[in-house]
């Protein structure tokens, strides 16, 4: 019984100081942390290195029980009216890395999906995060009315740079975790649930995303009038392509990756011995 608990503690010893490598190494390039679990007030926190500050919709998303294992709270959007703006070219630290060769970005969330076609032009899919308006557009990670996980990077008139998506990868009301990275020359490759095979991608069609694009960023809103009708937390952006492993890191610290200021990363043991 003692070689067992030995060896447990053994384990334990050497698995702890890797997880706070892998941590430091997510922290890399993190450009937006939104948990989205705060019960009330007229803003979300923005736990990432840039405390961006962030503003909600007049009629505000709801605080939701999240239903799920680990989440606890989350925001619910109504495919109508409801959404998260942060307005990062305001306060002067736009994100610009998706027509940057050597980084490229990533994004990923939380999303439970409630109802689609919830778009005003038919365009048959709703924003999670979308950056972008009349000849700025940028980029989105999107959910397709065929349930399908996808994710775009436009020219800022908003032809398409690369556009996958893999239809039924994001079930009616079930929780996913979804990312998506784009670089260039390699083009847009989107994950569900920390699988190491893209549930979708498509080369860079060698025609340049948008460099001039100062549009706020929106959770669950497109400024032309699309809108998503789900469940979202956990929110990230980074200024580079993420790996697999880093993927699955943030996917499995809910609230546990919470950077403040500074560059100051703040894994709690407690999530360290839950992994």
């Amino acid at each position: 019984m003692r070689r067992v608990i030995l060896f447990i503690m053994l384990i334990t010893l050497f698995s702890v100081p890797n997880l706070l490598v892998n941590a430091a190494d997510i922290e890399d390039g993190l450009w937006m942390y939104l948990p989205l679990n705060e019960a009330t007030g007229d803003a979300v926190t923005d736990h990432g290195p840039h405390a961006f500050d962030t503003e909600l919709s007049k009629s505000a998303p709801k605080s939701v029980d999240a239903k799920h294992d680990d989440i606890g709270k989350a925001l619910e959007f109504d495919g109508k009216a409801t959404y998260v703006k942060i307005d990062m070219a305001g306060q002067k630290k736009d994100i610009d890395s998706h027509f940057n060769d050597k980084q490229g970005m990533t994004i990923c969330a939380w999303v439970k999906v409630l109802k689609v076609g919830t778009d005003a032009h038919g365009q048959t899919r709703q924003p999670i995060v979308m950056k972008g308006n009349a000849n700025q557009w940028e980029f989105a990670l999107y959910i397709y009315d065929d349930f399908g996980a996808g994710m775009s990077v436009w020219t800022c008139p908003g032809s398409g740079v690369s556009e996958p998506h893999g239809a039924g990868t994001a079930p009616q009301g079930k929780w996913i975790h979804q990312c998506g990275t784009f670089k260039l020359k390699e083009g847009v490759r989107v994950y569900v649930d920390g699988a190491k095979g893209a549930v979708a991608e498509a080369a860079d069609g060698g025609n340049g995303p948008c460099e001039t694009g100062e549009r706020p960023v929106f959770i669950a809103h497109r400024e032309d009038g699309q809108w998503l009708n789900a469940v979202v937390a956990e929110v990230y952006m980074w200024d580079r392509v993420i790996d697999i492993d880093e993927m699955n890191l943030a996917m499995n610290n809910i609230g546990g990756l919470a950077v403040q200021p500074g560059g100051k990363l703040s894994t709690t043991w407690g999530n360290i011995k839950r992994r």
